[in-house]
């Protein structure tokens, strides 16, 4: 059995981050109502380019101490995918794991999916995820804050508790490694 972690680090301003983000898109398609992202007022936008707040985002990464971060061979790490989430009030997103198209039922061992958020709702829109561990399944859940970064093996189940007035956005980007 794979034991699932979680690392949660707050960047501080998020402005160096959204800067090197929307100057280095290339390319966006809208593909809200098609993923795990729900609610009337929730949208979702694939991001292609990036390449400058990818850098960014893994030279942070690689800084961090923490013995699941330090299990990364950032040598061969390579993103994915990338996207951005916007909710307003109601919006959630159902209990999911990241996984390639179709393969949902695979475990991927070299595999992280990222978290940042931009923005933060004043109530509610909590990250909820399941650990499962060879002693059992526990449930946690994190109110975020401007700023924090959650980083996370693909086989985390995880989603967002449906949230309050005000916007929650994030960017997240799957790597291998």
């Amino acid at each position: 059995m794979i034991e699932n972690w979680l690392v949660k680090v707050n960047v501080g301003d998020v402005k160096l981050f959204e800067n090197a983000l929307y100057n280095s898109i290339t390319k966006t398609n809208d593909v809200t109502g098609t993923t795990s992202a729900k609610g009337p007022n929730t949208k979702q936008t694939e991001l292609w380019g990036c390449d400058e707040y990818l850098k960014l985002l893994v030279d942070y990464i690689k800084n961090i101490q923490n013995d699941n971060i330090s299990k990364i061979n950032f040598n061969n790490i390579k993103s994915l995918s990338a996207w951005i989430v916007e909710g307003q009030e109601h919006s959630y997103h159902i209990l999911h794991r990241h996984s390639a198209k179709g393969d949902e039922h695979l475990v991927f061992n070299n595999n992280i999916s990222t978290v940042l958020y931009l923005d933060i709702p004043k109530s509610g829109g909590e990250f909820y995820f399941v650990k499962e561990k060879s002693t059992g399944t526990q449930t946690h859940s994190i109110e975020p804050e401007k700023g924090d970064l959650l980083i996370f093996p693909w086989s985390l189940y995880h989603g967002v508790y449906p949230q309050g007035p005000g916007l929650r956005k994030s960017v997240n980007v799957d790597f291998s490694f």
